[in-house]
């Protein structure tokens, strides 16, 4: 006899027991109708899930599922980018599960695009730091050294700390690079430099009547008015950037 499968789904004659005899499971030497018919609905369950014909143009089921193996690898370059079928994210919410470069767009977020970024109003705490040292021996009066400031900022507030109780006034001066050096008549600080009285320590975040822009590449000349005691200070002008 000629197998139908894989041509079609076997179909089996029906079986039955010789009359009288009754399926007794704990008879292993004995055949019964049950037995057959058990093995019949398992065969035919695998060919009902293979379906007719599986092995398709191919020789056999394993040659098939080779072939299928690397059709499949190779498809999937279709989808990638630049392939053929190239799968767009366009539309579609949630994240991406790698990071992502932007490409045309982010010429838009450059020096002179149309959307170009700014630090404006973005606080980035920067200080701008001079350390007065008297070598051992309490300050003395005049100019104690310059800054070149290499970015635009905007004075917040100004700290000074010394060494020891005592009283110290700290004039600030600034000007262009064209115009150094600078000089008291280009004094940022008005009528209230930064000062301490009798003490060590002073934070001033009013700065009332100072001058608190500074253009990029400006310098700073910081000059002692006057000064009792202490031997060393460190001047702060706590700053942030703008445009």
């Amino acid at each position: 006899m000629t197998a139908e499968f894989p041509d079609a789904i076997v179909n089996y004659r029906a079986k039955a027991n010789k009359s009288g005899v009754v399926y007794d499971a704990g008879k292993p030497t004995v055949g019964f109708a049950e037995d057959f018919e058990k093995l019949e609905e398992e065969v035919v369950s695998v060919e009902t899930i293979l379906g007719t014909n599986p092995e398709g143009i191919y020789a056999t089921v394993k040659a098939w599922l080779t072939a299928l193996t690397s059709l499949l690898g190779a498809h999937k370059t279709q989808h990638q980018n630049g392939g053929t079928d190239e799968i767009s994210v366009a539309g579609l919410s949630g994240l991406l599960d790698d990071g992502q470069t932007p490409l045309t767009h982010n010429t838009s977020h450059k020096a002179g695009g149309s959307d170009e970024l700014t630090a404006n109003d973005i606080e980035i705490p920067k200080a701008i730091c001079f350390f007065i040292d008297g070598g051992g021996s309490a300050i003395t009066t005049g100019i104690k050294g310059v800054i070149a400031i290499p970015f635009k900022c905007e004075i917040v507030s100004v700290t000074m700390m010394t060494d020891q109780s005592g009283s110290i006034v700290v004039d600030i001066w600034k000007d262009t690079y064209a115009n150094y050096p600078p000089t008291n008549a280009d004094s940022i600080t008005d009528s209230t430099p930064p000062t301490i009285t009798t003490s060590n320590k002073m934070v001033d975040s009013t700065l009332t009547d100072w001058t608190k822009a500074i253009a990029l590449g400006s310098i700073l000349t910081f000059n002692v008015d006057s000064a009792t005691t202490v031997e060393w200070a460190m001047i702060e002008l706590h700053v942030k950037l703008v445009e």
